[in-house]
């Protein structure tokens, strides 16, 4: 591919820092509403990372904690693979030219009309972890590529759990049974899935030792062309990958070269590359009962425009907003104060007694590392919308991603 449009993507001078595009934009655009800017090179940089670290694990980028258009077309012109979980997912990605087998339909339980499309589109390779979805494959989709996918994490904070009740056969009982049942029913078990958690790495060898074990199995049943492992997601966007690459480099270090390994990362991609820049519109004194000053913050942009895991209680510590002010913040004072979104209600709180220096009304909060599950998740509600992304890269990386785009 030799032409890639960047109408949408901003090239900039290398030592422009992100705070100064920010800085621009407010200042050319006389902007009000909350926006990104999300750094595409940084999505480049992710991604040739992981093949020079990880490479005989194949990235799936899960669309579903971002589905920018940019970011989808930038790694599809990269020829990477994509991780959907529904039609609509399906349908976001092949708009890119990204053919069927370069999709892997993750989700273990399907609408029979997206099994249905799936088919249409030549996305073949299929999750199931249960006999009921493999009945509807056998109806809908006989040519389907069956991957089961079994339970292997300990991790015990509550989306873990919640997780492992929702999705997930168990590792050998349940899973032979599966295979058995695919072999009755004459599919074709491709493969195994599992999904590990970032806070537990040690789950990556584990699971992939599951597998290992399960293609023995498989064997034993006469299902002798098991080609695929997918080792999930929960790859951090925030740390270095370089200790989770070891071991997973080390535990498929001895597999049959026949069988290849993919992965589903999705906040490894965009984590770190998407930041959020909020307008803080209004502010009020709020005195307790016991006489204690609170400062109130009103920002336009909050629980339902991004913010949603803080509603559920996910509140991420890198989260905590830098300021752009163009008025005099007292430094030396600190005041408890509270950060709300624009909405009315109640629980479109951002921030709950928090000491800040004191902020005045036009200044922006500037909230890094907001790439992953916050777009995704925005609606409109109460009429304010959804902020807009501000694609930019640097022009360094910009001459870079032409020369590889070139040459493919």
């Amino acid at each position: 591919m030799s032409h890639f449009n960047c109408k949408k993507i901003r090239v900039i001078n290398d030592e422009v820092e992100d705070m100064d595009i920010i800085k621009d934009l407010v200042k050319s655009e006389e902007l009000e509403d909350a926006f990104y800017i999300a750094d595409i090179g940084g999505v480049i940089k992710k991604h040739q990372e992981w093949i020079s670290k990880m490479p005989k694990v194949v990235p799936h980028y899960a669309i579903r904690c971002n589905s920018n258009a940019t970011v989808i077309k930038v790694l599809a012109t990269l020829n990477a693979c994509f991780d959907c979980e529904s039609k609509e997912e399906i349908a976001q990605v092949r708009k890119h030219n990204v053919q069927g087998e370069r999709i892997i339909f993750a989700n273990p339980n399907k609408l029979p009309s997206h099994i249905k499309y799936a088919k249409e589109q030549g996305v073949a390779q299929m999750t199931v972890d249960n006999e009921i979805e493999l009945m509807k494959i056998k109806e809908l989709f006989p040519e389907a590529k069956i991957v089961i996918r079994v339970r292997c994490d300990t991790d015990n904070s509550p989306a873990s759990r919640s997780l492992r009740v929702k999705f997930g056969c168990e590792s050998y009982k349940e899973a032979v049974d599966l295979i058995q049942h695919v072999q009755s029913l004459g599919l074709y078990l491709y493969g195994f899935t599992f999904s590990a958690s970032t806070s537990a790495i040690n789950n990556y060898v584990k699971g992939i030792e599951i597998c290992k074990y399960l293609i023995e199995v498989a064997k034993l049943f006469g299902c002798s062309n098991v080609k695929l492992i997918d080792i999930g997601g929960g790859f951090s966007g925030r740390e270095d990958l370089n200790e989770v690459a070891g071991l997973i480099n080390g535990a498929i270090e001895d597999l049959d070269p026949n069988v290849r390994v993919i992965s589903e990362p999705g906040k490894y991609y965009v984590e770190s590359n998407f930041t959020l820049a909020s307008y803080l519109y209004s502010k009020r004194l709020v005195f307790s009962d016991d006489n204690q000053m609170r400062i109130m913050y009103y920002t336009n942009c909050g629980v339902y425009n991004s913010f949603l895991d803080e509603a559920l209680g996910v509140v991420t510590p890198v989260r905590d907003p830098n300021w752009i002010s163009f008025s005099e913040l007292i430094e030396d004072k600190r005041f408890l104060s509270c950060i709300w979104g624009p909405t009315t209600d109640s629980v479109d709180l951002i921030r709950k007694n928090v000491l800040l220096p004191e902020l005045s009304i036009g200044d922006w909060l500037i909230w890094p590392n907001m790439g992953a599950y916050t777009l995704v998740l925005s609606n409109t509600f109460n009429g304010f919308p959804i902020p807009t992304v501000k694609p930019f890269i640097r022009e360094s990386q910009w001459k870079s991603f032409l020369e590889q785009i070139r040459q493919t």
